[in-house]
């Protein structure tokens, strides 16, 4: 018994670790970057923060939050 240990808890590491090595090898689709916050002022004179997928679209998204608050 003890000498199928000995054998067998070898294996195992070694397998474990190909199976570890093997996955952190893969490298899988990025995540897409976080959308960005906007902070929005209102004509109303309210204040409303959202997400836009980029800098460059918060005004337009800025636009549509401020026409749902109304």
């Amino acid at each position: 018994m003890k000498k199928a240990v000995r054998i067998a808890l070898p294996v195992c590491i070694a397998i474990l670790a190909g199976v570890s090595l093997s996955l952190a090898g893969k490298k899988g689709i990025p995540a897409p970057p976080p959308p960005v916050l906007c902070g929005c002022a209102c004509p109303d004179g309210s204040f409303v923060i959202t997400h836009a997928p980029s800098a460059d679209q918060c005004p337009a998204v800025c636009e549509q939050a401020c026409n749902n608050t109304m």
